[in-house]
């Protein structure tokens, strides 16, 4: 079936009008007899987005959603880079070379080839490792970490994949990550719920992501994602809990989608009621409250992608408001840490539950992980150095005695006004109480890099060139990789990039 955007969102009308009451969807005929079956339902949701990941070509997409969908490839290349040695991804690592079979696609940043599966994992959970992965922040989905490294051991994996081609199914995964996401529970903050959206919808999008390079049918793909959703998981412990296990999620999900997509092509399949089924994703993980506007609203006309926004600090999305109210007091008061009796930490209680409490355990960090997810731990970076950078997330700094004297003066309080009304990330408020008595206090609501608060070039080059270099990737190098990724829709087939890009 052919459909141009004007289709895509007819039927996402439509479907949102009648449910699933009426035959929409021209079916196979081995389907259309089975679904006239009393036993059988007529297709979910899932087929429209399935059709929309592989009829949408780049030359529909805007073109703020091209600049964008390179932007965040190169973002996401970048912060990969310098996790490969990180607690986590290096056991992943040597544990992949030991097991690995068939040398398909390279480990990003190496010569290494391994199955493109396990390189999907691997570049997938070290684009995670370091926290600095771009949110989506009305779901808090984190999709570029699964849908860029799933597209890339793809394309690497069957050689002629162009950078337009590259491209169009990057922000159209991406789109579907994050539709899948900010449709279930909504209004609702996924970690209030249990779920961490990322791993969990990011099974999905990255077998739709991995089956259109893979020129796969309709019919496969579907039975694809019927896979993937049979492996689907996504809890928020390892975030609660701050263990390594959170730097994995995205490599699960970037594994499972491909490896769906390959027994698809081979002739398995999976339910293909996969959203709206009797046990489907919205009544099993969300108790049937789900919104189909959200998930099929706009869809051809309108993109996630633009509404993607960058991390300046490498460490949960959620801390980075009172990361900026912090550094605003910091500098316009000229405050030195000497000078600091108090802080006080307000946050919503999403925010507060995952960043703010227990307080001892927020203040004394035990793994990298345990500080990633800390409001005292970041603000007292940004009081101490002014800023907060990968340096602070290591485990010598773990041991800085002087960050540690400040996280003892640091108190978290949870404050529901601080609620942010359209979803995603809450607002903070930061107080700092002086010695000689005075305090300074600042509400910040859009965090640097948000789209209202967006985060300049040189800001941008700033990260970009603090992970290279990280990396060990020569400066030279890195340059030379800015530039064709800013020019990706020249490259004519993307594995040569990928090579290009060992250090």
């Amino acid at each position: 079936m052919n459909l141009n955007r004007r289709g895509f969102t007819q039927f996402a009308a439509l479907f949102a009008a009648g449910g699933t009451t009426g035959a929409v969807w021209a079916l196979s005929e081995e389907k259309a007899a089975l679904s006239a079956t009393p036993s059988r339902t007529l297709p979910d949701a899932i087929y429209a987005l399935v059709d929309y990941c592989l009829e949408t070509p780049y030359a529909a997409l805007p073109a703020k959603v091209v600049e964008a969908t390179k932007f965040q490839i190169l973002d996401t290349v970048a912060v990969a880079l310098p996790a490969l040695k990180s607690d986590g991804i290096r056991q992943l690592y040597d544990w992949t070379r030991e097991t690995s079979g068939k040398g398909e696609s390279l480990v990003l940043g190496t010569n290494v080839r391994v199955p493109a599966e396990s390189a999907a994992r691997l570049n997938a959970s070290m684009a995670a490792a370091l926290e600095f992965d771009d949110t989506y922040e009305p779901s808090l989905m984190h999709a570029s970490c699964v849908t860029i490294p799933t597209a890339l051991a793809t394309a690497d994996w069957v050689k002629g994949v162009s950078g337009q081609e590259l491209v169009a199914a990057v922000a159209v995964g991406t789109d579907l990550a994050c539709r899948l996401s900010r449709a279930g529970s909504p209004g609702v903050s996924p970690f209030v719920v249990g779920w961490d959206p990322t791993p969990m919808y990011g099974f999905l999008s990255a077998t739709m992501v991995a089956g259109r390079l893979m020129k796969l049918s309709r019919d496969q793909v579907v039975a694809a994602v019927g896979l993937a959703y049979h492996q689907m998981s996504g809890n928020a412990q390892a975030s609660v809990d701050g263990t390594l296990a959170k730097r994995l999620g995205a490599g699960f999900a970037a594994y499972g989608g491909m490896m769906s997509a390959r027994l698809a092509k081979h002739g398995v399949f999976g339910s293909d009621h996969v959203l709206e089924g009797l046990k489907g994703l919205f009544k099993q993980y969300h108790g049937g409250k789900y919104s189909k506007e959200s998930l099929l609203g706009g869809l051809g006309s309108s993109f996630a992608g633009p509404d993607i926004a960058p991390k300046p600090y490498p460490s949960c999305r959620g801390g980075h408001v009172a990361i900026d109210a912090t550094t605003e007091l910091v500098m316009v008061n000229d405050l030195r840490p000497d000078q600091v009796a108090k802080v006080t930490i307000y946050s919503p209680p999403a925010e507060m539950m995952l960043l703010g409490a227990p307080l001892e355990k927020k203040r004394n960090p035990k793994t990298i992980v345990e500080a990633q997810f800390s409001n005292p731990w970041m603000v007292a970076a940004a009081i101490q150095d002014r800023e907060v950078g990968l340096r602070h997330f290591t485990l010598e700094a773990l041991q800085r005695r002087d960050l540690k004297e400040l996280t003892a003066r640091i108190v978290t309080v949870e404050d529901k006004s601080l609620v942010r009304p359209d979803g995603g990330p809450g607002f903070a408020r930061v107080e700092i109480e002086t010695r000689n008595g005075q305090t300074f206090t600042k509400q910040v609501e859009f965090a640097k890099g948000d789209p209202k608060n967006p985060m300049t070039v040189a800001e941008f080059h700033k990260k970009l060139f603090e992970c290279t270099d990280a990396a060990g990737m020569r400066r030279g190098q890195a340059q030379r990789i800015l530039q064709r990724i800013q020019n990706l829709e020249a490259e004519v087939d993307v594995s040569a990039l990928q090579t290009a890009m060992a250090i």
